[in-house]
């Protein structure tokens, strides 16, 4: 009989790693902190975040935040927007978010689906990279949910970076990568369809060229590495070939869509989640026609946490 040949680069224990400190949530009390996925992910309970809090909580919530990279809050109360801004104001400085999606407020966000408005956020993505200042971070509440369905998943991006073989690693190190608002030329399709005027389409395309980022970027305050590229607004990365851009990419596309590295959230109405865009990707799933309404923040900087700081 022939020997049977091992990978050990393909084997289960190359996703495993050992069990960090700093996540336990013990370290985070009095908070109630449940973790999500073994290195990233969490849920807090018994936090009101509509009520005043103390700094003490507020310190607290900004490191758990930086620990865990997304956060999810539930039983919460239904935020107005002035009170979004606050609560998003314990983690960053509040941006003007999306120039491409429906306001409440110049600082608020709200994206609306239904049967006649589906779904288009069921690609892995870090908001608002094709921009010139990139939201550091994004708090949103779902204020309307469908009764199944409509949920939300989160990956690591650091984690998908430390999976990776040391010569993938070497290889993508040093690279940048040319992201843009209409990638596959979705929105143009949209405005078309729907008979908006172009001349705002045209607008947008001059107000917002394409932006150059690194392929992995470092952490500006946590100092770690992370995949920051993403199917919906990464176009091609440069000094390439197409053909070795095109490969790169869609390995590292379906590498982050790998188990090992994502966590899935069901909503209730008026739950909270704020994540970290440096640290994950999130995919909105499109499995639903009921009223969903999320109301959105993002925001650039980080609010002080008594870490070091490390320049990006």
């Amino acid at each position: 009989m022939a020997q049977q040949i091992v990978d050990e680069s393909t084997a289960a224990h190359r996703f495993i790693e050992e069990i960090n400190d700093s996540l336990d949530p013990v370290r985070f009390e009095p908070l109630q902190v449940r973790q999500l996925m073994p290195t990233f992910g969490a849920r807090i309970s018994g936090v009101d975040l509509s009520a005043e809090l103390d700094s003490q909580t507020r310190a607290l919530l900004r490191d758990a935040w930086l620990t865990y990279g997304v956060v999810i809050f539930t039983d919460q109360r239904k935020l107005t927007s002035d009170q979004h801004l606050e609560v998003a104001k314990i983690f960053g400085t509040p941006d003007t978010g999306s120039p491409f999606v429906e306001k409440l407020t110049r600082n608020v966000d709200v994206i609306t689906t239904d049967a006649s408005r589906p779904p288009v956020t069921n690609l892995w993505h870090s908001d608002n990279t094709a921009l010139a200042n990139p939201s550091l971070g994004t708090l949103i509440q779902i204020q309307e949910c469908p009764r199944i369905g409509g949920n939300t998943s989160w990956a690591s991006a650091t984690k998908a970076y430390r999976c990776l073989s040391a010569a993938m690693r070497r290889c993508i190190d040093g690279l940048s990568a040319v992201h843009y608002w209409d990638t596959r030329g979705r929105k143009q399709a949209h405005y078309l369809s729907t008979g908006l005027d172009l001349e705002r389409y045209t607008e947008q395309v001059a107000d917002h060229p394409p932006r150059s980022w690194p392929v992995v970027r470092v952490h500006p305050v946590t100092g770690a590495k992370a995949i920051y590229v993403n199917e919906t607004y990464t176009t091609y990365i440069e000094g390439l070939h197409a053909y070795e851009s095109r490969a790169i990419l869609e390995f590292l596309y379906s590498w982050i869509r790998l188990p090992e590295f994502y966590a899935t959230h069901s909503w209730a109405p008026n739950d909270i989640a704020v994540w970290d865009n440096f640290q994950v990707q999130h995919y909105g799933i499109a499995d639903y026609s009921e009223f969903r309404v999320n109301q959105r923040v993002t925001f650039t900087d980080f609010v002080a946490t008594g870490r070091q700081a490390v320049s990006a």
